[in-house]
């Protein structure tokens, strides 16, 4: 095959990993400035803000508190899909 006949190809597979890595999970880690429970809503003292997946209890998250926040982008905003203290 020539070289004009795989680009087509690698640029799909470019375009394939680029979406694929933004919709990788990460992880912050900081203060808790606040929660709200009814609005599934966990802000950090850095200014972070995530929205948090129904199933993230955040009834025993508190204010001042050091947690670890697994996210990933979803529609420009950080959804967690996991919430727990660290030392």
């Amino acid at each position: 095959m020539s070289k004009t006949a795989l680009a087509p190809f690698a640029l799909a597979a470019l375009a394939a990993l680029s979406t694929a890595a933004l919709a990788a999970t990460q992880t912050k880690t900081g203060d808790v400035k606040s929660t709200d429970i009814a609005k599934h809503e966990l802000i950090l003292s850095s200014g972070d803000t995530f929205e948090v997946a129904t199933g993230v209890k955040l009834n025993k998250i508190k204010a001042g508190d050091k947690v670890a926040v697994t996210y990933e982008m979803k529609d420009g905003k950080m959804l967690a899909s996991k919430v727990h203290h660290t030392k």
